[in-house]
């Protein structure tokens, strides 16, 4: 059995504009900056300059932060109710905004704002081209920033939508596994890049998913799956450890989405076939364009131990690359199994690779 994983490499191989920073330059140049995490995205990605910014991650540390700022507001959330105001101009970026700091600039209300059942609502500031949001309790705070997430990641599908998905097809390489194979693509991009270049079209009836998108689909936004979070988090660790977060943040959690958003069953559904004994499979996993950074390691964790006799080809663009899969990978499954079961191999090679640039391939059969 043949099982691609892809991640968003694959789609930068084939000169997509994938990145999460394309599409915040492409905010920030349309003057699109309403969003609280589009702004405190922007802002960071401006002071990282050409550095990549992993909003998975910042994700993580904005939600760190207000958590220790949340416990010193509500005395640990004890209390019911905060009953603060927040505002900020809606078009205009600030150089300084930090989303680590909003409880800063939070002011005490005066007044008791009706809100429904996320105890957060809009409020009408007086001030022209500012936006206003009164929270009732912290909780109300959490629900706000995780809609605004919500938001963000809707804008971030209609941006794949109509800008990135037309170009699908520009750049194209031989495939030497998709030639003749029916295989499981377990793909973490949002885009359906290899379905729509390499994708063969079985005669054979497969009741199992053969595309797997963990993360969701870039679809309309009425029914926008997309997951876009971060990493596993503890609630609760030993008072030496200093990393506890209050459980109402794991809304924020790539685990807890994939299950509120319904993508994590066809997952399930591979998972299921791999632990099935009364099978003989020896799995072959070819990993193209993933990191395999933490965000992702309990899911592929699973996979890679499902049974003792598999191989895991990982595929790589530059000598960086390399060795930073050679250290995610030995964090998945240990040094001892990667020593048996891991091969790292040239993503361009023209002989053992996956992505073989097209004239490569022709001066090879030549």
């Amino acid at each position: 059995m043949d099982i691609l994983i892809l991640g968003n490499g694959f789609d930068l191989a084939h000169e997509l504009d994938t990145k999460y920073a394309d599409f915040l330059n492409y905010c920030r140049k349309n003057q699109n900056v309403e969003n609280i995490w589009l702004r405190h995205f922007v802002n960071k990605q401006q002071k990282l300059g050409d550095k990549w910014i992993d909003l998975e991650e910042e994700i993580y540390n904005v939600i760190k932060a207000l958590n220790e700022s949340l416990k010193c507001l509500t005395n640990n959330y004890e209390k019911e109710s905060i009953s603060r105001m927040y505002s900020f101009q809606k078009d205009f970026i600030d150089e300084k905004f930090d989303l680590c700091r909003i409880t800063n600039e939070f002011r005490q209300s005066q007044n008791k704002y009706p809100t429904d059942e996320k105890e957060y609502t809009s409020v009408n500031t007086n001030i022209v081209n500012y936006v206003g949001y009164y929270f009732k309790t912290y909780k109300g705070l959490i629900n706000f920033l995780y809609d605004q997430l919500r938001d963000f990641t809707n804008q971030f599908n209609n941006y794949l939508l109509a800008e990135v998905l037309p170009s699908i097809g520009n750049k194209k390489y031989d495939f030497p596994l998709a030639k003749g194979k029916t295989i499981r693509v377990l793909n973490f991009n949002y885009t359906d890049t290899y379905a729509k270049l390499y994708s063969p079209h079985s005669i054979y009836a497969d009741e199992n998913p053969r595309y797997i998108y963990v993360h969701g689909k870039v679809w309309d936004t009425e029914n926008c799956n997309l997951i876009l979070g971060t990493h596993s988090f503890y609630n609760n660790l030993p008072n030496d450890l200093n990393e506890e977060i209050n459980v109402e943040f794991n809304v924020f959690k790539k685990h807890n989405q994939r299950h509120r958003y319904g993508t994590i069953e066809a997952y399930q559904e591979l998972l299921k076939e791999l632990n099935d004994r009364r099978k003989i499979i020896v799995p072959s996993f070819h990993i193209v364009g993933h990191s395999l950074d933490k965000a992702d390691h309990n899911i592929l964790r699973h996979i890679f131990k499902a049974r003792e006799k598999c191989n895991i080809n990982i595929y790589y663009h530059n000598q960086e690359a390399l060795n930073r899969l050679i250290n995610n990978i030995t964090e998945i499954i240990g040094e001892d199994e990667v020593m048996s079961k891991v091969r790292f191999i040239h993503q361009h090679d023209p002989k053992r690779g996956i992505l073989i640039p097209v004239e490569e391939k022709q001066l090879i059969n030549t």
